[in-house]
């Protein structure tokens, strides 16, 4: 029970981390971000773009925000900055995870990442996996971020407790 708390803690504190080092990237508008020369999937770079930018306005984000296919995550999505403290932001999205996602899950997945946009423009700063998620909640639903939870936890070889990150269900 320790060992698997320090590992998923871990994790977030690594997510957290790549926010921060990314930070000296050049700055640039969403379409001239980085893309990846991935093979082609069932929802495209482009698609994915507008799911973000919908949840982004959803969630009065107004800090640019890109979206990259990679051919590999270990995190299996993550967010962070590409210049300085207030962006713009990159999330990356694994090719194989994107691929096990229905288009609910991505959209779940990806409100949560920018969860993490939110918190990270938003003083204290205070990243936490249950807080990106309280926020991804105000635009989706806590039942369609459980499925996201099993599939990355199936692809971790762990379980989580899914009330410690998503609070218990109403």
């Amino acid at each position: 029970m320790q060992a698997r708390a320090i590992r998923l803690f871990s994790l977030v504190c690594l997510v957290c981390a790549m926010s921060v080092a990314l930070q000296s990237i050049a700055r640039a508008e969403p379409a001239a971000l980085p893309r990846s020369k991935t093979k082609a999937h069932r929802v495209s770079e482009q698609s994915l773009q507008k799911m973000v930018d919908k949840l982004r306005k959803d969630l009065s984000i107004l800090e640019i925000v890109g979206v990259t296919i990679v051919p590999d995550n270990p995190l299996m999505l993550s967010v962070e900055t590409v210049d300085g403290r207030g962006g713009p932001f990159m999330i990356s999205v694994d090719e194989s995870f994107l691929d096990e996602l229905s288009d609910e899950e991505m959209n779940s997945a990806l409100a949560h990442e920018l969860g993490h946009v939110w918190i990270y423009t938003h003083h204290p700063y205070l990243q936490t996996e249950r807080l990106a998620n309280t926020i991804a909640m105000r635009v989706v639903s806590r039942a369609s971020l459980v499925p996201v939870y099993h599939k990355v936890w199936e692809r971790l070889g762990t379980k989580g407790d899914l009330v410690e990150f998503l609070g218990e269900a109403q």
